[in-house]
């Protein structure tokens, strides 16, 4: 494995790829990269998380720096308290959905966003050696404890707590939210009933909250007769949602009702990527605005969004973004939306979605590389007849599918993202377009 660096940040195999080192180099870069002034930095709950936050200080104290330690926080808490504290940048240890054995810095810029794609490539190109600079001044940092609160807050203010109170069952898989979604749920009203809510480096189940992965809350929420149970990954900014008889929805719908509910409030443009759900379209033109896809990453979007001045956005992994908030992906404001809708809405869960066009979408992924995928992507364009979107690696967008192939940026991989009205359709054409990519 090879360590990965691209707009969505710097990640690697802890001490294989990713050692003190690489850290140390990548956050004194980033030091010198941003105006003088303080850098605020929080890290999800993985064990080698401690030792690179005590690199990341020494690094960004180095470059001259103070440095604002959050301390373990969601990943959104530490772009919303850059701009509360006005600080010069923002720096996230951790690997999000990956595996533990993964890590990851993620940088943000004074505005509390992800570096944007000319950011990144200004940034990109001054990484520089730090041998000489490894002794170099005292460490500068100071702890910050109320963050996690500030945050909390905030979201409380913009949404209101309920009138009635619902039983919501808590999956944080032992991650960075484990503290901040379930507090968050019962400040706006919520009794809530935790698993896997403990600070813990070691997560109890695979990291992303698909279906397959939280199989275990399902169970939990049907089990205990609950309103509703969500899940987010270790560092809390992916949502999933699990309806009252236990079943997960799927993330792509965590998007698909956040934006319902902000429309039916206040109308205005919507940004989303293009592996997002169709489902998107029907929301949009349900409320008569405009819907704009982007590539895939956080910061393409929130990138249209400003263009747009998009009322809501995010992306189908169940990335909430709500500008009133923060322009980034927030499990907790993802939740507070959903809770709120179901508030006003008087209806359960399964209703909502039953409301919904019915669309069948798989996710797969091929271990090939870059090179091969560019070799065979020829064939996969013969194959299909639809309309191509080459922006992001390769889409067919057909009459009644759309298929989206590209390599990976967070991973060694090409994934497959396909969906139809019909189920078996998808699944054949996603099984042709892996028979190409990976011939026997």
């Amino acid at each position: 494995m090879a360590l990965k660096f691209s707009i969505s940040g710097m990640r690697g195999l802890v001490d294989k790829d990713l050692n003190p080192d690489v850290v140390f180099k990548y956050a004194y870069s980033f030091g010198r990269f941003v105006k003088p002034g303080s850098i605020v930095i929080g890290r999800d709950t993985r064990q080698s998380g401690k030792i690179y936050c005590k690199t990341v200080v020494r690094a960004l104290s180095a470059a001259g720096h103070p440095v604002v330690d959050l301390g373990i926080v969601p990943t959104p808490t530490v772009l919303f308290m850059v701009r509360r504290l006005k600080a010069k940048g923002g720096m996230v240890i951790t690997a999000s959905h990956n595996p533990v054995q993964w890590n990851a810095l993620k940088f943000v810029s004074s505005k509390g966003v992800f570096l944007n794609e000319t950011e990144f490539t200004r940034f990109s190109g001054r990484i520089i050696e730090t041998e000489d600079a490894k002794g170099r001044k005292k460490e500068n940092v100071n702890s910050y404890k109320s963050a996690l609160k500030e945050h909390i807050d905030a979201i409380v203010e913009a949404v209101e707590p309920l009138g009635a109170p619902f039983r919501v069952g808590v999956d944080a898989v032992n991650g960075a939210g484990s503290i901040g979604l379930p507090l968050l749920l019962e400040e706006i009203g919520c009794r809530v009933f935790r698993l896997n809510c403990r600070f813990a480096p070691v997560f109890p189940r695979k990291p992303e909250p698909t279906k397959e992965n939280i199989v275990s809350l399902s169970r939990f929420v049907r089990n205990r007769g609950l309103d509703v149970g969500f899940a987010c990954d270790p560092d809390c900014d992916r949502l999933a949602v699990v309806d009252e008889r236990g079943r997960p929805i799927g993330e792509e719908n965590t998007l698909v009702l956040a934006a319902d509910y902000i429309l039916t409030h206040k109308r205005g443009s919507v940004v989303t990527n293009l592996s997002t759900t169709r489902l998107m379209e029907d929301i949009a033109g349900k409320h008569g605005v405009s819907l704009y896809r982007t590539r895939v990453g956080e910061a393409n979007v929130v990138s249209e969004m400003k263009e747009r001045a998009a009322v809501i956005g995010g992306e189908g992994n169940g990335g909430v973004i709500y500008p009133k908030i923060n322009y980034t992906r927030d499990a907790m404001v993802g939740a507070a939306l959903i809770i709120r809708m179901l508030s006003e809405r008087g209806v359960r869960m399964s209703q909502i979605m039953d409301s919904y066009p019915k669309y069948h979408m798989l996710k797969k992924k091929v271990k090939i590389g870059m090179g091969d995928f560019e070799e065979r992507k020829e064939a996969v364009i013969d194959a299909f007849d639809g309309r191509l979107d080459l922006s992001d690696g390769l889409k067919i967008i057909g009459d009644r599918y759309w298929i989206h192939i590209r390599p990976s940026q967070t991973e060694d991989v090409v994934r497959i993202i396909g969906e139809s009205r019909d189920r078996q359709q998808i699944e054949d054409f996603i099984a042709r377009v892996r028979g190409i990519l990976c011939p026997e």
